[in-house]
Order: structure tokens, then sequence, then C-alpha cells
């Protein structure tokens, strides 16, 4: 056997750097064999799908009851930014039996709306020397002199500071409400109940309940 490897010897010596080739050549493809394997079986083996949980952003949308002297009272739905201008568009318009100087005076049309926010545009049977009556309850005053004589007969009865009357600088006396919530109660203007300022998201719960009692609507 010895002889039979020292026949080859002369060969290898001479052909040295072929065989190093050679043989560096097939290790190279050796290995490029085992990674091709070990890639094909990774591909079959299967791939957990991930789901992507990431909420979809869509546009918030508030309701909002519009009855009263408009033609189509109903209940609609509006964009977050919708305005009060387009809550009676939606709603038809104005009727002929609107009291249209009560609106022109008392309501603010650029106002944004809020969700499950109540509109009652009044009609003329409504009211009275400008005053809107509900129940003999005052929700509203038009006449600046009136006001004037309605606020002093009520003032002398009770302590409570209307809010849908009420000066900037009277809001700002009242606790926890400073001048960026006072002009937004004055904003957010008519209030059947101190509670709207809740459902309109005038101010917020903390604020209500320092004044919930220090408050009124007539």
């Amino acid at each position: 056997m010895g002889g039979f490897i020292d026949s080859f010897k002369p060969f290898i010596k001479k052909y040295m750097i072929e065989c190093v080739i050679i043989s560096v050549a097939f290790c190279t493809a050796c290995g490029a064999l085992m990674l091709y394997i070990g890639d094909t079986n990774t591909k079959d083996e299967k791939i957990p799908i991930q789901t992507n949980t990431t909420p979809i952003n869509r546009t918030t949308e508030i309701v909002v009851d519009v009855s009263g002297a408009v033609k189509n009272p109903f209940i609609y739905a509006f964009p977050s930014s919708a305005r009060f201008i387009d809550a009676i568009q939606k709603a038809g318009g104005l009727t002929d039996e609107a009291d249209r100087a009560f609106v022109a005076r008392n309501i603010n049309y650029a106002r944004v709306l809020s969700d499950q926010e109540k509109i009652y545009i009044p009609f003329l049977s409504d009211t009275q020397n400008g005053v809107v009556g509900e129940n003999r309850r005052i929700i509203e005053y038009i006449q600046p002199n009136l006001q004037t004589s309605i606020l002093s007969a009520i003032s002398s009865e009770s302590k409570n500071v209307n809010i849908n009357t009420a000066t900037l600088l009277q809001l700002d006396q009242l606790p926890g409400v400073g001048k960026v919530q006072g002009e937004a109660i004055m904003n957010g203007k008519p209030y059947y109940t101190p509670e709207d300022l809740i459902t309109k998201k005038i101010i917020p719960q903390s604020t209500y309940d320092k004044i919930k009692d220090l408050i009124s609507v007539y």
C-alpha cells in the first residue's frame, strides 16, 4: 500500500498548485450545497403571520338633536369640527315662524357643536317682549334694558350666577373658572339646565362640582 501511495508523490509534487485549487473549489462547492439545502428547508417552514392590531383612525362623529322652528327637525350626525350653522343648514334652515330677531342676537353661528347637544330654535310664539319663556322660567333675554331689570329682580331672591347672562368678570369670580373657561361658557350659550355645561363639554366635571350650587340658567 505504501508503494502505491509513493507512486503518486511525483505527480502531486508536480501539480501541487493545481491540486490545492481543486481541493479549495471542492470544499467551496460542498459548502454552497449545504447552505442551499438549509435555505430550502427554512423556506418550507411555516412563517407565523403577524396581525396588525393598530386601530384604524376614523373621523370622530357627534350627534346633535335639532328641533324647534327649523324645516326638518331631527337628530343629525356631524363631524366633530361642525359648527352651529351646519346644524341649521342640515335641518333645512329656519321656518317663517322662527323668531329670527332672537336668533340673530343670541345664537353664535360660528360656535363648535358638541356631542349629544340639544338645539332648539324658538318660534315667534315662544317669545314675549324679547324673552323666551318655558314653564315660566326665563331662559334667554334679548333687550338689554329688560335684561337689567329682570336680573335685578332675580338677584334679590337668589345669589346664583346666571350662566346665560353673566359677564366674563362674573364667571371669572366663580371658583375654578378662569378667563379661558369663562369665555367657553359664554360661547356655549344658551343653556337650559346647569348640567348643560357638562353635556356640552364646556367645563370638566371637577370644575362643575365646585360651582353647581352657585349657578343657574334663569
